[in-house]
This record gives C-alpha cells, sequence and structure tokens, in this order.
C-alpha cells in the first residue's frame, strides 16, 4: 500500500483513534510490515495536511493534524537511528527496534 491509500488509512485511523495516537503507528507496522518507513512518515505528514486542509478551527490546526505531525517527527527520529546507508528500514524493522528496547510507539 502507497501513496493516497497510506494517507486515507492514516486519516481513518487518527478519526477512529482520537485519544490513542502512539497505536496507529503500533497498527500500521503490524498491517503494512514491509511498508518503507519513510512512505509512512510521508503518509502521516501528508495525512495532517489533508486535514488541515479538511476541517479548519478558526486558523487553529486541528487535534488530528498535529497528532500526526507529532508522529511523523518521532517517526523520523527512528528511522534516522536504524537508517544504513541508502535504505530506508521497513514498519517491520522498525517494530522489531521498539521491541527490542525503544518502547514509544507500544505504550498505550
Amino acid at each position: 500500500m502507497q501513496g493516497e491509500d497510506l494517507v486515507d488509512e492514516v486519516i481513518e485511523r487518527l478519526h477512529a483513534r482520537p485519544d490513542g495516537f502512539r497505536t496507529i503507528v503500533r497498527d500500521m507496522a503490524a498491517a503494512h510490515p514491509d511498508c518503507p518507513a519513510r512512505a509512512f512518515q510521508a503518509a502521516l505528514i501528508g495525512a495532517a495536511e489533508a486535514i488541515e486542509s479538511q476541517i479548519r478551527k478558526a486558523g487553529v490546526p486541528t487535534d488530528e493534524a498535529r497528532a500526526a505531525r507529532r508522529l511523523a517527527l518521532l517517526l523520523g527520529r527512528h528511522i534516522e537511528r536504524l537508517q544504513d546507508g541508502k535504505n530506508s528500514p521497513t514498519l517491520r524493522q522498525l517494530a522489531a527496534d521498539w521491541r527490542d528496547g525503544d518502547d514509544v510507539f507500544l505504550r498505550p
């Protein structure tokens, strides 16, 4: 799954889980383990932009859009740590790293 489909799924999950944003990353990693982590990070940013363009609240970003940007930033830090040369890790590799010690996305 790539591009717009991934963005759409992120938006659906953000709306469905307004109080559990970290679980979205964990759930997406389980659903799409072979997805390049950078593609998922781009989908989070794309979702934030799409949400903001559709649902502006007095010019202030929505909670979902803010959460998507925050998740993209956290995910980017994990990607940078695991990236080896030109290859971006997959969501499967990130999930393994979370289980091995950095549990930021495993917490409820």
